[in-house]
């Protein structure tokens, strides 16, 4: 009896090492999941090593007009000459914008000045949408720093690409031009878009070679001049993944 209660301690003891053992693994493998070198190279537990856009020459310049925002980030990355993650990374030679958030969540790039509705403003990019949610993703806006809507957005559901104008700056009105492009997501997921701020009170979209052109109404007035931005990235309308891989971002200055 005595020999049959010593191997009960004896299993105890080592039943109980190898908990302490596993969860002490565990932590560690979470805790390596998350680290982010003093250069902000992130590396997971595979060793991943997710090279920062901005070390490829096709996007520095772009890269050091812009700050990074994040669902995935407590404060928006303003430096980002050396910055990456899993969700902004470079891989042969494209840029890589990703979020698997949820509905209302976002990974994008803004511009970091504003600018007044009178000037002639310009953002190309050239993309490849190449997973989606569920429903809608907004790929490109022109916003106001002042405002609680973009003033113009191109978005996608599907293969349907839509523009989206806001005629008042305003949550809660219908006062809204929206419709779809007659061009649709190519098989390839390619999208060429060019956003534009006329410098007299017109702004644009054109994608993949269509252009639409809409007037800004008197309701973005005074109080809202010199706040206008451009930002670009995978903000999700509803859930699922999105992912943005880049070709090109360019500014026109």
């Amino acid at each position: 009896m005595i020999k049959y209660f010593r191997i009960l301690k004896i299993a105890s003891v080592v039943l109980n090492f190898s908990m302490l053992f596993c969860a002490f693994s565990c932590t560690n493998d979470n805790e390596k999941d998350t680290v982010i070198s003093s250069a902000g190279v992130k590396i997971d537990d595979g060793g991943i090593i997710y090279s920062a856009p901005s070390s490829s020459s096709l996007f520095k310049s772009a890269l050091a007009k812009c700050k990074l925002q994040s669902d995935y980030l407590s404060a928006d990355v303003t430096n980002l000459s050396t910055y990456s993650s899993y969700f902004f990374y470079l891989s042969s030679d494209k840029m890589t914008l990703y979020n698997n958030g949820g509905s209302s969540t976002r990974t994008e790039l803004r511009r970091t000045d504003n600018f007044d509705k009178t000037s002639v403003r310009k953002m190309t990019i050239s993309a490849n949408l190449v997973s989606q949610p569920s429903g809608e993703v907004t790929v490109a806006q022109l916003h106001n720093q002042n405002a609680e809507l973009p003033i113009l957005r191109v978005s996608v559901s599907g293969n349907t690409i839509y523009y989206k104008v806001n005629k008042e700056p305003v949550k809660g009105t219908n006062l809204t031009s929206n419709g779809a492009f007659t061009t649709s997501l190519p098989a390839d997921k390619s999208l060429s878009i060019v956003l534009e701020l006329k410098g007299d009170k017109y702004i644009s979209a054109t994608v993949n070679v269509e252009k639409r052109t809409f007037y800004i109404e008197d309701a973005w007035g005074a109080g809202f001049d010199n706040a206008y931005y451009f930002k670009t990235g995978v903000y999700c309308q509803s859930t699922g993944t999105a992912t943005m891989t880049y070709n090109s971002l360019v500014w026109d200055n």
